[in-house]
């Protein structure tokens, strides 16, 4: 399977890795901007880890060829910033090819 060509990944957002301290208290950490990806706002519904029901703002495109920095990794809470909005990373959906990871789908919240 082909990457996803470089003219379809045409934004750049800035992913902030979330750190939480032992009371929980979350903090937005270290800052990586993301290049050569897609963001596509969405209105699809889906259940989080306590089975409530959550829609989806958007979802964040992530090649594993094209995109940059390479070997990014995402994790749940982490932050995405795009056009001044923050957005909360929902799920990650790895999706592979017939040997190896092919791009990352993941699923955000607007954070307030």
């Amino acid at each position: 399977m082909k990457p996803i060509p470089k003219k379809l990944l045409i934004h750049k957002v800035t992913h902030y890795r979330t750190t939480s301290d032992r009371w929980g208290k979350e903090t937005p950490g270290e800052k990586v901007t993301l290049q050569y990806v897609r963001m596509e706002p969405s209105s699809r519904i889906i259940r989080d880890k306590n089975n409530a029901e959550l829609q989806l703002a958007a979802i964040l495109f992530f090649d594993c060829r094209n995109s940059r920095p390479v070997n990014t990794e995402f994790a749940e809470d982490d932050i995405i910033e795009f056009n001044g909005q923050k957005h909360q990373i929902k799920t990650i959906e790895p999706l592979y090819d017939d040997r190896k990871l092919h791009h990352y789908e993941i699923g955000m919240v607007r954070k307030a």
